[in-house]
């Protein structure tokens, strides 16, 4: 798999706004801080430690660019994208739900 050049924007799975590729994430923090963190996290032998999604709560199917799936922080080939059936995935979780 080859990362996808920087220079094609994402689209936010929060507002469905196209953000250059490298400022995603610092969009996702900055304009959509009114929502809470995802707390998914994702850690097994290929992930050479935790990874946390960097994507707020909620982020659902069919909006943005990774939508259901769990995105990491964007690295020097690209992201780690993941679903909560991953091998050695923790799904988001709220307050009121149990681990």
């Amino acid at each position: 798999m080859t990362a996808a050049p920087a220079s094609l924007p994402e689209l936010c799975p929060h507002c469905d706004q196209p953000q250059p590729a490298p400022d995603t994430d610092q969009h996702i923090a900055t304009a959509h801080a009114d929502i809470p963190p995802c707390t998914a996290t994702l850690t097994n032998d290929t992930t050479n430690g935790v990874l946390h999604c960097v994507l707020r709560a909620w982020h659902r199917r069919g909006h943005g660019e990774h939508g259901e799936w769990h995105v990491s922080a964007r690295g020097p080939v690209g992201r780690t994208i993941w679903n909560d059936t991953a091998d050695g995935a923790t799904p988001h979780r709220t307050e009121e739900q149990p681990a």
